[in-house]
């Protein structure tokens, strides 16, 4: 394991910017860490909008992201570290290395760089064919880092350290990421007058930033500032946050995700014995479960109710709610697997009855491997949102001129850069940050060999496709 370095970001909080030595000083040493006053974390909500059939609108779900000062993060991380050496010896005693797959670092067979979803993926996959004829059942906890127990998650961190009772720096991190105190970052820049009421440029008044990204401090304020604006004051009321309801620990803080794995560790055993005994096995990335085993349908459906209640069990106050589950049968048949739906619900609690199977953004037919088709359109989604706005920006600025010289004026590559290939994708796709869609198909298509050849097809006509849409969105733009 390498020895942890603290790394310093340089985005905008309350905190001034320190060096990485000053960071890993106050957070290797307890004595500071006891005394240490943490900042609120600023919030944010992660918002999409699940797909919907054409013509409907689709239900938006909102995650609630948020993130620590620069030195509270570094703090975080390094408890995160310290934690997680007796956590993966846990994992590798108690045989749940392969099955508990999200938040860690998981080395390829061949040892260059570590597994992603694809791989986690490609694993399920290839143990649904070895299993033959068999049924796969697939579960969601709700809610999962909102809903984790705080007496509980204190004896799971105390059994991580071998202890009765957390040692006091331990339990300064433990509060500071239980009850933790937040400020929603749209508040916090408006109080600091970074956010607020503009006027656009056709005179419309509406809320925005104030000041461009770039020009928004990396420190948004000192100390009497945050006492003035952010805490409580003679003149304000405090707009911090604090969470008293005895559960739920900050999605998006770099020791959350640990915690969260290691509260199942107990449902994981109970899992591994359960499949043990079936023949099977399981896989838990973060909150998604699936179960793969050689059992009747019957078999299946009463089992899925079983692990529902071993939740409740196994994971004090974790929900897996019915209607988030599915399960499929796969029958071998020649050189493929048919694959049937036992049971599945659609996001209004309607029975599918040919709902696909489905696991980490890829769809097995029994044969190959796809991009899942929501993901397909949500990205054509994307393509003629991002197409109609390029258009109606190039139609407003070259006014009078014909589409094709509009066409010809419009950076067709810029707007390609967001979904098409990418040069030297050898060398880029190691860093997922650097991937489009198409490194992502790629590399997805070359992990999955002969099994995910369809991915290639899936994605053959992309840069056509966004080159016809762009035309079609000019012609349309220019029509009005």
């Amino acid at each position: 394991m390498k020895p942890w370095t603290a790394s310093v970001r340089r985005y905008p909080h309350f905190d001034p910017v320190i060096s990485a030595a000053e960071a890993e000083a106050v957070a290797t040493d307890p004595a500071r860490v006891v005394t240490h006053t943490f900042y609120p974390f600023l919030k944010y909500d992660e918002g999409w909008t699940l797909f919907a059939e054409k013509g409907k609108r689709g239900k938006r779900k909102d995650r609630p992201i948020r993130f620590a000062a620069r030195l509270d993060s570094c703090i975080f991380s390094y408890y995160r570290y310290f934690l997680s050496a007796p956590y993966e010896a846990i994992l590798q005693a108690e045989r749940l290395s392969s099955s508990v797959i999200a938040y860690r670092r998981i080395p390829k067979p061949g040892g260059s760089g570590g597994q992603s979803n694809i791989d986690f993926a490609l694993s399920a996959v290839q143990a649904i064919q070895i299993q033959g004829d068999c049924c796969t059942i697939a579960l969601d906890i709700s809610s999962f880092f909102e809903t984790l127990d705080h007496n509980r998650l204190r004896d799971v961190w105390a059994d991580l350290l071998g202890v009765s009772k957390l040692p006091a720096d331990h339990f300064r991190v433990y509060q500071a990421i239980t009850r933790y105190a937040f400020v929603d970052v749209v508040k916090a820049y408006t109080r600091l007058g970074y956010y607020g009421d503009k006027a656009d440029r056709n005179g419309k008044v509406k809320p925005g930033y104030l000041k461009a990204r770039k020009d928004i401090p990396v420190q948004l304020c000192d100390g009497r500032t945050f006492q003035e604006k952010i805490a409580r004051s003679a003149t304000q009321s405090s707009i911090i946050e604090v969470n008293k309801l005895g559960m739920g620990v900050p999605q998006g803080a770099p020791l959350s995700d640990l915690l969260a794995n290691a509260y199942l560790l107990e449902f994981d055993k109970y899992l591994r014995d359960t499949c043990d005994k079936l023949g099977g096995c399981f896989f838990r990335y973060s909150d998604d479960i699936l179960v793969i085993a050689p059992i009747s349908e019957t078999d299946a459906v009463q089992l899925e109710k079983e692990i529902r209640g071993a939740i409740a069990t196994y994971g004090k106050g974790l929900l897996i709610k019915e209607e988030k589950s599915a399960i499929h049968r796969f029958d071998v048949q020649g050189d493929r697997q048919a694959v049937r739906t036992i049971k599945a619900t659609d996001k209004d609690g309607k029975s599918m009855q040919n709902k696909p199977f489905e696991y980490l953004g890829f769809r097995y037919d029994g044969r190959h491997t796809f991009i899942r088709d929501k993901t397909m359109s949500n990205l054509h989604r994307k393509i003629a949102s991002v197409c109609r706005a390029t258009a109606i920006r190039q139609v407003k600025r070259y006014q009078g001129k014909l589409i094709n010289d509009i066409l010809d004026l419009t950076n067709v590559e810029k707007v390609m850069q967001a979904f098409g290939s990418v040069e030297d994708f050898h060398v880029k796709a190691a860093d997922y940050r650097s991937w489009t869609f198409t490194t992502y198909a790629k590399r997805a298509s070359k992990t999955m060999g002969a099994l995910g050849k369809p991915i290639s097809r899936q994605i053959g006509n992309l840069r056509a496709a966004i080159r016809r849409r762009l035309e079609y969105e000019l012609n349309r733009a220019s029509s009005f």
